[in-house]
């Protein structure tokens, strides 16, 4: 019964090659500011870094995760920055931008009507739990 396990667990580890947690570099990326120039300068993070790591024949995974005012980065009806939202994610589509749902819960109780992310943007249940398990897997952290 062991071996069967270990067989699965080395099985499943070969059917996910590309990863988040094989990627020598990690970036965590947090955004709790409304301020436009914070959202874009995350963005431009975001590419420079992707852009200098290749050059350097490397790989690297990139989470942009949204908390507090923040979230409005990613709110659709919101977002000052949704145009560079969208041009990151089809310039590199393997950067994950986390919104967070406590947030995005929060600004739509104080606005009385029902806001969506951008689609490119994923809802998790809490940024700051988010962070938490970046951090805990060692991913670098930048704000």
């Amino acid at each position: 019964m062991r071996a069967l396990i270990v067989i699965l667990g080395i099985l499943l580890a070969a059917a996910s090659p590309g990863r988040a947690q094989d990627a020598p570099h990690r970036l965590l990326i947090h955004v709790d500011s409304p301020d436009a120039d914070v959202m874009t300068e995350a963005l431009h993070n975001a590419a420079n870094v992707i852009d200098t790591i290749r050059k350097q024949r490397g790989t690297v995974a990139i989470e942009i995760v949204a908390n507090g005012p923040g979230t409005s980065m990613f709110i659709d009806a919101l977002s000052p920055v949704k145009p560079e939202v969208q041009r990151l994610h089809a310039a590199y589509p393997e950067v994950v931008m986390s919104a967070c749902g406590i947030s995005l819960a929060h600004t739509t109780a104080s606005m009385k009507k029902q806001l969506t992310v951008i689609p490119e943007v994923r809802v998790v249940p809490s940024g700051a739990v988010r962070i938490m398990e970046l951090e805990v897997q060692h991913w670098a952290y930048l704000k």
